[in-house]
């Protein structure tokens, strides 16, 4: 298996937990088992296959060269256009 970090607002986050719980298992795999039923019904490949491949490289380009050391800190700036 490979390591990921996965960001949820707080519904989704708590609804998972709570599928997780009623389904006895750990909110991994509670979030493997979405992520498995969402490719398997061709939903995520269908919205995908809408877009250009990689049509988000350089659309952020700020000029900061220090973005991957403090991308929390930019993020959380109020009021910053991105």
């Amino acid at each position: 298996m490979v390591r990921s970090q996965v960001q949820f607002d707080e519904a989704t986050y708590e609804e998972v937990r709570r599928l997780a719980f009623r389904e006895r298992t750990s909110f991994s795999a509670a979030v493997r088992s979405l992520v498995r039923r969402g490719l398997d019904s061709g939903e995520g490949r269908r919205r995908f296959a809408r877009k250009a491949p990689l049509s988000f490289v350089a659309a952020g380009a700020s000029g900061r060269g220090d973005i991957s050391e403090r991308h929390d800190e930019y993020l959380a700036e109020p009021g910053e256009k991105r």
